[in-house]
């Protein structure tokens, strides 16, 4: 038995070292970064400036951040994105992972169009869909607008920017959810599907109470990775409308960006960053503990019946 122990204690201690260069390549490609960034922010520093000093700021950043109306417009038209299109992403990628969970002809073919979206760049897609589609000067908009006689639609240039920012990040990114639940769709037990048609769920109830109970932790899964990707959305939000206009469907990571190189302060800049980290992970951690909790309160209820 103590040879036992040993033997243990000795390939949990290998094991360690094993790991321990991975741990440290991602702490340095993770964390020296980000703690270059906190320094940074209490920081003064105008990079087109050079004649001006570089010099400690303290919590002005911080300060300057927290009295800015244009800050609390972006973070809302963040959270805004990352709430309106993770509902609608996870939405209808379950009911196309309904659809393309069977087997007819072309059905591989079918599948991979879907995703399709998902593997082109954010920069990619919003020039396909700014000039290609809703251009109104020479796009399929402009088509359309000519074809029944009505003005094009600005989708860029107007109150709808967010909405089309929207619209976009809902069409690269539903694939990916609808990927991970038809994953969750395909590894459903065959025997329980029949023996749930057997007692008389058909349709809805089939749904609503036999499979989307079954994938639950594929929905989970789907939509923290999701609302992840959802809250670092960059490229498309650059190519497209710039933040515009004003800064009506700039979200946090452009207005990083923006703060940096348009207004060329670093420092301002870098505190903006450390916020947006610190809000995205309040927000995914808040969305962790409501996922948890509903599975304590659901095992709960199971235990007293």
């Amino acid at each position: 038995m103590l040879r036992n122990r040993e033997i243990e204690k000795s390939g949990r201690n290998l094991t360690n070292y094993l790991v321990l260069p991975a741990v440290i390549f991602v702490a340095a490609i993770t964390q020296i970064p980000f703690l270059l960034t906190l320094i940074l922010s209490f920081i003064r520093w105008n990079i087109k400036r050079p004649d001006l000093p570089v010099e400690f700021a303290g919590l002005d950043n911080y300060r300057f951040i927290f009295t800015d109306s244009k800050f609390y417009q972006v973070l809302l038209n963040s959270l805004l994105q990352a709430a309106v299109a993770l509902v609608l992403c996870t939405v209808i990628g379950f009911l196309l992972a309904l659809v393309f969970n069977r087997t007819f002809k072309g059905i591989f073919i079918a599948r991979s169009l879907i995703i399709v979206p998902y593997f082109v760049m954010e920069s990619v897609t919003g020039i396909i869909w700014k000039t290609l589609i809703l251009s109104p000067s020479f796009g399929i908009n402009q088509v359309l607008a000519d074809f029944l006689g009505m003005e094009p639609v600005a989708f860029f240039s107007s109150r709808l920017s967010l909405v089309t920012i929207i619209i976009l990040i809902i069409w690269q990114w539903t694939p990916f959810i609808f990927m991970i639940l038809l994953a969750g769709l395909q590894n459903m037990s065959g025997d329980v599907i029949e023996s749930a048609r057997i007692d008389g769920a058909h349709g809805l109830k089939m749904i609503l109470y036999i499979k989307i109970p079954m994938i639950k932790h594929y929905f989970e899964v789907g939509m923290m990775f999701g609302l992840i990707n959802i809250l670092k959305v960059f490229g498309l939000v650059f190519v497209t409308t710039q933040g515009g206009p004003g800064v009506s469907s700039a979200n946090l990571p452009y207005y990083v960006y923006r703060t940096a190189f348009y207004d060329w302060q670093m420092g301002r800049s870098a505190a903006i960053a450390v916020v947006t980290v610190a809000i995205t992970l309040i927000v995914i951690q808040s969305f962790f503990n409501l996922i948890r909790r509903k599975d304590l309160i659901a095992r709960k209820r199971k235990g007293a019946a």
